[in-house]
């Protein structure tokens, strides 16, 4: 997909290489919202999808024949956008694995244009580089050698600058257009927290990586003491075959009554889901900064998640939620277990919530940065 907008002759000429859903994602999500924005309208803007639509969600950033045909088709459509926008700044969006590959290929063809090179990683610093040996360690520092700045999410992108001291990076967390969010925040502190039954939610990708298999553990330790706890897990699978494991998994330890697992959902689905919750859980064990974290705290939800990528920089115990270790489901049952029993914590975190995400994730306040961040690319070092 290709968006061209405010095509003034001053205003600035932009290039953003990211993904639309479908499939749904954070990445596809955030980019979604960005172009929903006043952006558009205030720089010279292109948009380039540098994502297949065609492919399932568990297929995406996985090495396999079908998928390098499809990441050269994208390389060969960004550099045809490249070479028809001349754009000063081209701010292309990568994750880890393939996409990395691929959006290393996009950093060099934008490179070679003369555009000023913004890599916005959307995976945390160690899923992209930490946990990787020396020779993709190495590309991944040639190839930010290239680029003006470095867009992170979050702080664990600290150990960029120690392993580069002389990149440019810059802290821009992911954003969402709040309103609808926020309404159902200010609905629930409205109602109070006093109801007969709990319901915990979680939305986004589902697999191992993601922890919903720890989740499942906690969510049995939890239903044998707290009976009247409903878990729903909504999402789509990261890998396939792992929702049809999760739910013979679900099933093998008798939890259907009470653990009910769904495909994703969008839009005033979404809202509803949100809204129906009482505690938001989170248990992955690497991310970049989730954009459906963000929701639940918009939704004015405590959060339980894992201490892991961007996930400190949302959650704040005992603030406006609590962080366990991944990989622990009976450390992440204990604190889904404190909160259930304190409905005054509760209240008080869903204040935080609320309060965090309009002020530090309004897309426009972030629009603001991101436009400071464009100029300070194009300055000589």
């Amino acid at each position: 997909m290709q968006t061209n907008s405010g095509a003034g002759a001053q205003k600035l000429r932009v290039l953003i290489s990211g993904h639309l859903p479908p499939p749904m994602s954070g990445i596809g999500a955030y980019y979604q919202t960005l172009l929903s924005s006043s952006l558009p309208e205030r720089v010279d803007l292109r948009f380039i999808d540098t994502s297949s639509r065609r492919r399932a969600s568990s297929e995406t950033g996985r090495w396999s024949l079908a998928n390098l045909f499809s990441a050269l088709a994208d390389c060969l459509r960004f550099a045809k956008a490249a070479a028809a926008h001349r754009p000063q700044i081209s701010h292309i969006a990568t994750a880890f694995g393939l996409s990395f590959v691929k959006h290393s290929l996009c950093v060099a063809l934008a490179k070679w244009t003369g555009s000023r090179v913004l890599l916005h990683p959307h995976c945390s610093f160690h899923a992209l580089y930490e946990r990787h040996g020396k020779i993709w360690r190495w590309y991944v520092r040639k190839t930010i050698g290239l680029c003006a700045g470095v867009i992170v999410l979050s702080n664990e992108w600290k150990g960029l600058q120690e392993v580069l001291p002389d990149c440019r990076v810059v802290y821009l967390p992911n954003a969402i257009q709040l309103d609808d969010y926020v309404k159902v925040g200010r609905e629930r502190i409205a109602a109070g927290t006093e109801k007969p039954g709990l319901e915990i939610l979680y939305l986004g990708f589902m697999g191992r990586a993601k922890g919903s298999f720890d989740l499942l553990r906690a969510a049995k330790i939890v239903g044998a003491q707290r009976h009247q706890v409903v878990f729903r897990l909504v999402g789509q699978e990261l890998t396939a075959g792992e929702m049809d494991a999760l739910k013979a998994q679900a099933k093998s330890d008798g939890l259907e009554s009470f653990v009910h697992i769904q495909s994703a959902v969008a839009g005033a689905e979404k809202i509803a889901a949100l809204r129906s919750a009482d505690i938001f859980v989170y248990p992955s064990y690497h991310e970049g900064m989730p954009m459906a974290v963000i929701e639940a705290l918009a939704c004015g939800l405590p959060v339980v998640a894992t201490q892991v990528g961007g996930l400190p920089d949302l959650v704040f115990p005992p603030l406006n939620g609590l962080l366990v270790p991944a990989g622990q489901p009976a450390q992440l049952a204990a604190a889904l277990l404190q909160l259930i029993d304190s409905p005054q914590a509760r209240s008080a975190m869903q204040r935080e919530s609320l309060r965090l995400a309009q002020e530090n994730f309004d897309i426009e306040k972030l629009v603001a940065r991101l436009l400071d961040i464009y100029q300070s690319a194009l300055a000589p070092r």
